[in-house]
């Protein structure tokens, strides 16, 4: 019946921002989950730039020392023979035998070093994503209480990703993409090294096609600002050094921030998440 006599009802209060209450993610297309990765990367860009340089600029200024070290011993062992054109190692090869070994546990390291980095961005993307501030050392502990994982879980991906690349490249380009919801998956529900990837390849499944575009879009737009920024590094160890570590300070936080939108949308679609699940997921993941 109407309101007779009476005050006409108040209007209806504004639906919440993105992040606050417990509203459902709504599906985002390719061009939705770009831009809303630059916002959040706006809007956090102090905090994200800080996890990346913690790890980035000590770790690339050691592999461009070691690097250049490496390759000046290399080179001071092999000798050409003018005459017939061969190639030979000098002083019996020790030295040369010395640094590929030095190369492969640098690269090990770097390996892992860089895995603390993506799990570091992705809890502190998400936390982004769910409406949180983005708090550094909070993201670093969640890194480092799942670091042993983590470094499993890019090792098993790595297997089996090389094993699809080795079968003519397409089968590697098939798995790369399936799994690559594994590390947010594995960060943010805490999941197991094999459970991530299972989830991964669910959360794909379908939408294989949607997931690369992102992702491969992603990719070109931090290989090109990757390639601009260490084109001004010169042949310096200093100017390579110092690119490198812009260039990926500048990219990584932007790559972790569309993997992490990307995995959410997934979610969204099968299962309607909203930011409140999200939050408690972080949550119970504090350390």
């Amino acid at each position: 019946m109407d309101n007779m006599g009476g005050s006409a009802p108040p209007p209806p209060p504004p639906p919440p921002s993105e992040g606050e209450g417990s509203r459902g993610f709504a599906p985002r297309g390719i061009g939705d989950i770009l831009s809303t990765a630059f916002d959040l990367y706006k809007r956090n860009a102090a905090q994200l730039l800080i996890i990346a340089a913690v790890v980035v600029v000590p770790l690339t200024l050691i592999q461009a020392v070691l690097t250049d070290a490496l390759v000046d011993d290399v080179v001071s062992e092999i000798s050409v023979n003018e005459e017939t054109g061969e190639i030979s190692v000098t002083d019996g090869g020790s030295s040369f035998g010395q640094a590929i070994l030095a190369s492969v546990l640098l690269g090990l390291i770097s390996a892992a070093i860089w895995m603390l980095l993506t799990g570091a961005l992705t809890r502190g993307a998400a936390g982004a994503l769910s409406g949180r501030p983005i708090d550094v050392g909070e993201s670093y502990r969640a890194a480092l209480s799942r670091l042993a994982g983590l470094i499993g879980l890019s090792l098993l991906i790595a297997i089996v990703v090389g094993i699809g690349f080795a079968l003519l490249i397409i089968p590697g380009v098939i798995l790369l993409v399936f799994l690559s919801m594994a590390v947010p998956a594995f960060i943010i529900e805490r999941r197991g090294v094999t459970d991530s990837m299972s989830r991964s390849w669910n959360l794909v499944s379908g939408k294989w096609w949607h997931v690369l575009g992102a992702i491969l879009v992603a990719a070109i737009i931090s290989g090109i600002v990757s390639g601009i920024i260490g084109a001004l590094g010169g042949d310096s160890v200093i100017g390579i050094w110092l690119t490198s570590a812009i260039g990926s300070v500048i990219t990584a936080p932007f790559y972790a921030l569309v993997s992490v939108v990307l995995y959410v949308d997934l979610r969204a679609r099968r299962e309607g998440l909203d930011s409140a699940t999200l939050q408690r997921e972080l949550d119970t993941g504090t350390v």
